[in-house]
């Protein structure tokens, strides 16, 4: 039994090992881009969840809710596979064949790298249980971080169905019980959802066509981009909520991000592209691919860049935000391992605009 408990610890490990080296270049970019706000999003971990105990008014919690469901679920979604040992998950059999250890395990590893539950569980330790008790919902809070997680690793469809709907309680609900139960009630019913996903198969097939059945066949590469999305507009939108005198700058940042998320579609498309690339070829179709891919990964991009304008207005630099998408565009198919490099160039340019203007 020790040895598998062993096991699943350095494959989990070695699987974050490699993530974290996948990551290294964009990640070590971004944090010396913005290094000085790293320290302050670490304190608005903490701030949000304070907001979550001393609150104005209880549609300040649930937003506060929502968007932190949101974030622990992107976050999760990207260690799952290690927490799992997804490569390795069928052979775990051949080391022990108790379900019960491994469910240990998997909630074992999974708490090792929940570090939302783990910041909001230490702010209640702190507070000590009689303070907890006077806000109860901390406690749902809690309950509701555990159940969701546990609902990614094992049926990902429950999880989405419940992401949705909290996101649509969330602009309606405006008191914290009514919203929690909403939430509760939606889990349980999600539990009747198929656990396993099935994507719908296109009877014809064009050089346009076939993007939407790979999307259809494999949503996690749209479904990640839109959390992120929401989740990026929806923190722009309390920030210039409380601090107006700052909104420009916030919703060039927003849609910079946005622009960031979907216009690296085009990495996952071109994979595609590349991949079948002797299949197009015979067929004549390997410059219609390209195409294709370049106009349905921009058509996305300005959409979704459309909606954030239509959230948030735009002057003279909001609108130039789009101008990024073909450049980014350009650089994966050219020059893959300098996008990072070249979106941060991007960012300082028109921020640095924009300060020498205004």
């Amino acid at each position: 039994m020790i040895h598998y408990y062993r096991y699943r610890l350095n494959a989990f490990r070695v699987e974050l090992k490699a993530l974290r080296q996948q990551l290294a270049e964009f990640s070590l970019l971004l944090g010396t881009l913005f290094f000085i706000y790293v320290p302050s999003l670490a304190m608005g971990v903490f701030f949000a969840l304070g907001k979550i105990v001393q609150y104005e008014t209880d549609s300040e919690v649930i937003r506060v809710t929502f968007g932190f469901l949101l974030l622990q679920s992107l976050l999760l979604q990207t260690l799952k596979s290690a927490v799992l040992d997804t490569a390795h998950r069928n052979y775990h059999s051949s080391i022990l064949t108790s379900r019960l250890h491994k469910w240990i395990a998997d909630q074992g590893l999974l708490l090792m790298c929940h570090v939302l539950f783990l910041a909001a569980l230490a702010m209640a330790l702190a507070m000590g249980w009689q303070n907890v008790m006077q806000v109860p919902h901390l406690l749902l809070f809690l309950a509701a971080q555990l159940a969701l997680a546990m609902t990614l690793l094992y049926r990902p469809i429950s999880l989405f169905a419940v992401l949705v709907s909290a996101f649509g309680m969330a602009l309606f609900i405006e008191q914290i019980t009514v919203y929690y139960a909403g939430l509760f009630t939606m889990l349980l019913l999600s539990l009747f959802l198929p656990s396993n996903y099935q994507g719908v198969k296109l009877k014809r097939i064009s050089t346009y066509t076939y993007w939407l059945q790979w999307a259809m066949e494999q949503p996690w590469v749209l479904i990640w981009r839109f959390g992120l999305t929401i989740l990026t507009y929806w923190c722009t939108w309390v920030i210039v909520t409380e601090r107006p005198d700052l909104k420009s700058y916030y919703v060039i940042m927003a849609q910079l991000f946005a622009v960031l998320w979907w216009g690296t579609l085009l990495i996952d498309t071109n994979k595609q592209v590349l991949q079948f690339s002797r299949f197009w070829s015979s067929i004549s179709k390997l410059d219609s691919m390209q195409r294709s891919q370049c106009v349905v990964v921009f058509s996305v991009t300005f959409t979704i860049w459309l909606s954030g304008v239509g959230i948030f207005g735009a002057g003279l630099f909001e609108l130039l935000t789009i101008l990024v998408t073909p450049l980014l565009i350009w650089v994966i198919l050219r020059f893959s391992r300098y996008l990072a490099l070249v979106w941060a160039v991007s960012v300082v340019a028109i921020m640095l605009a924009k300060v020498l203007v205004s």
